[in-house]
Order: C-alpha cells, then structure tokens, then sequence
C-alpha cells in the first residue's frame, strides 16, 4: 500500500469515525420534543435536548482529529489501535447514555368542572384549586360545589352531560348565556326579588365518563340531566333533557323562590296531626 493509499485510508476512517460519532449520538434527540413546539417551551427543549446529545459525538470527532493530525508521531500499531477504540466508543456510547426524556404529550381536555366568567369569555375550570389539573381534581370540583351549596349565598345549577352527546353540546351555549345574563342583570334585580337572583350564578357540570358514581347516585339515566338548587333546605328542581334560553331562565326563578322545607323531625309531627 502506497503513502498516499495509507493516507486516504486513514482519512475514511476518520472521517467515518466522525460520521458515526454525530449520527448516534443524533438519534438520542427524540422528534417527541416538538409535540408542544407551537410554545417557546417545546423549542427550548428541543434545543437543549440536540446540544446535549451532540456534544458526545462532537468530543468523539474532535479526539479523531486530533490523532489524525498527530498520525506521524505515533508507531503505526499504536495509531490504528487508538483509531479502532474511537470507533468502539462512538458505537457504544447509545447504548451507556442515558435516553433523553420525553417531552410531555398534552394531556387530554377535561369535560366537567365549572363555568366561570373571566374576563368576558366563559371557561371551564375543571380544578378549582387553580393551574393544571392535579391528582385529586375531581374531589376538589365536587367539594367546591357542596361548600357553595352549604353557604347558599350563590345559586347552584349540576349538569349531568357525556361524551357525543348532542343535546348536551347544545346546551353549553344556554348555560354560557346564563351566565352572563346574571352577571348583567345583578345590578338591576329589584329589591323584592328572592336573594338567590341578585347572586351569581354557579354551573357545574359533571361528565359521565369523569363521574360516573355521582351519575348513579342521583339516579341519571338520560343526557344530559339538569339539578337546579335553591336556598339551602330546598328540594332541587330536576329537569331531564335539553332546555332554551327561556325555559331555563324559568326554572332558575322558580327554583330561587322555591320554599324550605320543615326539618325532617317537623314534617313527621305534621303527619301526626292528620292520622
């Protein structure tokens, strides 16, 4: 083998030494990281994931040249020892490393929780306890409406919906409008009107495929299923099926103004009186 065949030789090597170094260490950046790359987030990630599997492969490279350009200096045996090593470690270091972490699909959007009003728009809060959704979500919404019924100092609507339900899509325009129309109408309520319509208005609703226990306690069996509360003490009002904006003001009304029933003790004495 001629010098110059010698050298080529030593240049593929090299060269190829290079090649492997970069394309392993390459194939450790997982594509998953642009799951979120519409946020400056997923970018960043995705960045700092490519520095840091091509760093290795980088250092491999640059220890490859470094002894092609020392090749002279160095018994030959010694030389393709050193170069065969190099070419061990770019194809071994995939296998030491550790995988890079996966970027976090988005998580799946939740179905029930609360209706509120933030800045002119209607969003659904499905964790009260505020930011992303937590372990423990589904006791905290169901708390946070027990605690507004116990107060009795908001009136409370329980929309029982579930997935692929058309009436139940057809009815989140009329509770959104709602809404609103009881935060506008607030200021004008007169004063005679019962307490429950100057408050807010509260809607929760519970999906079937989040809160299936809750749907067999109340009983539903059809979507989606209204409950209207009053003041504290009063029987909801239970309206199974789809409701207009007109209708469902109605029952809001009759359910703000319905009577408080007697303690349990009261009603039976009652009873008594007429046996």
């Amino acid at each position: 083998m001629t010098a110059l065949q010698m050298v080529r030789s030593r240049r593929w090597v090299l060269g190829a030494l290079a090649l492997l170094g970069l394309e392993a260490h390459c194939r450790a950046v997982r594509s998953d990281a642009f799951v979120n790359s519409g946020s400056l987030e997923g970018v960043t990630i995705y960045l700092s994931q490519l520095a840091l599997a091509l760093c290795p492969g980088l250092a491999v490279a640059g220890g490859g040249f470094a002894l092609y350009k020392r090749r002279e200096c160095r018994p030959k045996p010694m030389w393709y020892i050193t170069a065969a090593i190099f070419v061990m470690l770019a194809l071994c270091l995939p296998l030491v490393l550790p995988e890079a972490p996966k970027a976090q699909a988005p998580a799946e959007p939740r179905h029930s929780g609360e209706l509120t009003l933030q800045r002119g728009q209607i969003v659904l809060v499905s964790d009260p306890r505020g930011g992303r959704e937590k372990e423990g979500w589904q006791q905290a919404l169901w708390t946070s409406m027990a605690e507004a019924l116990q107060k009795g100092e908001e009136q409370v609507v329980m929309v029982f919906t579930r997935p692929a339900c058309p009436w139940c899509e057809k009815l989140h325009p009329v509770l959104e409008g709602a809404i609103k129309r009881r935060q506008e109408a607030m200021g004008s309520v007169p004063e005679d009107a019962p307490p429950l319509l100057k408050a807010p208005l509260r809607v929760f609703v519970f999906d079937a495929s989040e809160f299936s226990p809750i749907m067999r306690r109340f009983g539903v069996e059809g979507f989606p299923t209204l409950f209207f509360f009053g003041p504290p003490g009063s029987r909801p009002t239970t309206v199974p099926g789809y409701l207009g904006d007109e209708d469902f003001d109605k029952v809001l009304m009759a359910a703000a103004s319905a009577e408080v029933e007697p303690p349990p003790e009261e009603r039976r004495k009652r009873r008594g009186l007429f046996r």
